[in-house]
């Protein structure tokens, strides 16, 4: 027969040893710092950083000295690096560095004068960029560890380390001078050009997709240029789309 005395008191051993051991346990237990800790590093914390692209496209004002472009293909191209700061859950700020592909596709118009009064086939200016920009940041709305809806408002400056004019023209091959159908030319080094850019950004934004503003400032033809052929300015509005490259 089971010895009912014998079992119990082996019962009552195993939840005293249960309750021992297990209060041990709770009470030595070592917890992680982080465990508690908030964390500093995301797109809605302390620290945030990230790679973008955006495309753009110059919009002319219809100024009278404005050179007129062909606006479709007239656009910059951007692939840059960006940091943010957080100082309130409606406040930011931020820097970054970038670097920028922009495309004037001059049309040949008989009025045409910069950068001369040739004709062609097809004319560009092409400018190869780079330069930081810093920017104040408004966050709108309750979000979790996501960067939400917000609005830039910031400043640039952009050094053009190559600047290009390129232009092509269609050649009669029937002649006997022409053994080609089009002709192709890039001149660089250019000294007509103003060694740096600057102006204004702002971007509207939800998450990783972002509508861009640019507004230039100062003029990329020199003084001394625009004193041989007139005050003539390219377009400097750009509206356009960033999209971030972060989760």
């Amino acid at each position: 027969m089971i010895n009912i005395k014998r079992v119990s008191l082996l019962l009552y051993s195993i939840f005293l040893c249960e309750l021992f051991f297990g209060q041990t346990v709770l009470l030595h237990e070592s917890i992680r710092d982080y465990d508690f800790k908030m964390p500093k590093d995301g797109p809605n914390f302390r620290h945030f950083n990230h790679f973008y692209v955006g495309y753009a496209f110059f919009i002319p004002l219809q100024k009278e000295n404005e050179i007129e472009i062909k606006a479709g293909t007239s656009a910059i191209l951007s692939v840059g690096w960006r940091y943010k700061f957080k100082i309130t859950n409606w406040l930011a700020i931020g820097a970054g560095i970038n670097y920028t592909n922009e495309i004037y596709n001059i049309k040949q118009i008989e009025t045409k004068a910069v950068p001369d009064t040739i004709l062609h086939s097809k004319e560009k200016l092409r400018f190869n960029n780079f330069g930081p920009d810093a920017y104040i940041r408004f966050n709108f709305g309750k979000r979790g560890n996501i960067i939400g809806r917000f609005i830039d408002l910031g400043a640039y400056c952009n050094w053009p380390f190559s600047v290009e004019h390129m232009y092509e023209d269609n050649l009669d091959r029937n002649t006997s001078a022409n053994r080609a159908g089009v002709e192709r030319v890039i001149l660089s080094k250019l000294n007509y050009i103003e060694r740096f850019q600057y102006g204004f950004k702002a971007r509207i934004g939800l998450n990783r997709f972002v509508l861009t503003g640019t507004y230039r400032l100062n003029e990329l033809l020199t003084e001394d240029y625009k004193k041989e052929v007139g005050n003539y300015i390219f377009p400097q509005l750009a509206l356009g789309i960033e999209i971030g490259l972060h989760k």
